[in-house]
């Protein structure tokens, strides 16, 4: 098969080439790069430090793949670009203009610039994208160009003042539109995970801005994307499956055998934080949150950090937060391992405190971490507003964290 390369570009700065054919990738960094960051610099990724040789196997490839979307979405897109579902590649090729974080891959030729390719759109026009979701119903002059992980039906509009654009070639996304899924077995999914957010918010930890609005006959989830800036620009990140070279398909961590997973995200990332343990304090907060609301979609794909301009790391503000335990019974598996178990309602405070503990706090730091932050979203859930149909929320979230700190686990459901 024919080798075929895209130019790759982080803030907007060319940093090097990707090059392949079907699963086998390469990456190279631009030799400016290396003579200004340096060999071993953290820049693109936590598990692909800047070096002068090519780098080959499963840390390009699931780094490069893990910016595509999965599932249905991803094979929806291959099909109607004629490509093959696991050509990342070929993939990238058409969406890698404007992906998470500050990356882009573009063909070579190509500016990755594209401010004046958003298309400005009308109120029925967005209303008609939206609500054809998980299939697609484009104007004639509108194409897909902009790429987000995940397996739920999305589309990524840009907000133009007042009203929103289509992001063509190049151009910036600004905020992610969810309806709710058509064949979901967890009813007000969204409207939960907007109240998540907001409680996460009041509770003091970092979180992405929402809102639900109601496009046609669908509502949908208006997130702000938080890795893009106000005026425009793009913040990097990724997530924890591309930090640790894991393949998308492998998000849900698969064994209890320690060390964690988490354990060797810190391992990867707390060097490179300006404060090491306020870095694992950060992320036992983020553990302990979505313990406390039965997270069960809380895997390694729905967590990020960000990475500064000179390698500095930061855990990513929370989202796609839903308390999937509270909605749908059967939803038990807490996406990672905290101190051997990962099974929601088999979880304790004790379990928190000593995959706190793995991670290199001091076990009084990571009780009292984990304590405060029970105690916050107790509160925060017991004031925040929420629809009707998710009001037991209000209540059911501040008992479950009045039984973990009561020596209990995170057991309780409405069932």
């Amino acid at each position: 098969m024919k080798r075929q390369s895209l130019e790759v570009y982080l803030h907007g700065r060319h940093i090097g080439v990707l090059s392949g054919s079907s699963l086998r990738l390469a990456f190279h960094y631009d030799p400016d790069i290396i003579a200004e960051y340096g060999a071993c610099s953290i820049l693109l990724s936590l598990s692909l430090p800047v070096t002068r040789k090519k780098i080959t196997g499963a840390s390009v490839f699931n780094y490069f793949d893990g910016l595509l979307p999965e599932g249905q979405v991803r094979s929806h897109l291959a099909l109607v670009n004629g490509l093959s579902t696991p050509d990342a590649l070929g993939l990238l090729r058409i969406l890698g203009a404007d992906c998470a974080g500050a990356v882009q891959a573009v063909p070579d030729g190509t500016s990755p610039d594209g401010p004046a390719d958003a298309i400005p759109m009308t109120d029925v026009e967005v209303t008609n994208v939206v609500e054809a979701l998980p299939t697609w119903d484009l104007p004639a002059d509108f194409a897909i160009t902009a790429s987000l992980a995940g397996i739920q039906s999305k589309v990524l509009l840009s907000r133009r003042g007042e009203g929103w654009a289509w992001p063509g070639r190049g151009a910036v996304s600004t905020h992610i539109i969810k309806p709710e899924p058509l064949d979901s077995p967890m009813p007000h999914l969204l409207a939960a995970e907007h109240w998540c957010l907001n409680v996460a918010a009041a509770a003091g930890l970092p979180a992405a801005e929402s809102r639900l609005e109601t496009f046609g006959t669908r509502q949908a989830i208006i997130v702000t994307r938080y890795d893009r800036t106000h005026d425009g620009g793009r913040l990097h990140q990724e997530d924890f499956t591309q930090a640790l070279a894991l393949a998308s398909s492998a998000k849900y961590e698969g064994t209890t055998a320690p060390p964690s997973r988490l354990t060797r995200l810190i391992a990867a990332a707390a060097p490179h934080a300006r404060d090491d343990d306020a870095f694992r304090r950060d992320l036992l907060r983020a553990v302990t949150f979505n313990l406390v609301i039965g997270n069960g979609d809380a895997h390694s794909k729905n967590y990020s950090v960000l990475i500064r301009d000179g390698g500095e790391v930061l855990l990513a503000p929370l989202y796609d937060v839903a308390p999937t335990q509270l909605l749908y019974a059967p939803s038990v598996n807490a996406g990672h391992a905290l101190d051997g178990q990962a099974r929601l309602n088999h979880l304790t405070l004790e379990h928190v405190v000593r995959e706190g503990a793995a991670w290199g706090l001091d076990a009084d730091d990571a009780r009292t971490t984990a304590a405060a932050a029970l105690e916050a979203v107790a509160g925060a859930a017991a004031t925040t507003r929420a629809e009707s149909s998710i009001g037991f929320l209000g209540e059911l979230v501040p008992a479950r964290a009045a039984d973990l700190l009561n020596g209990g686990t995170a057991r309780r459901t409405l069932r």
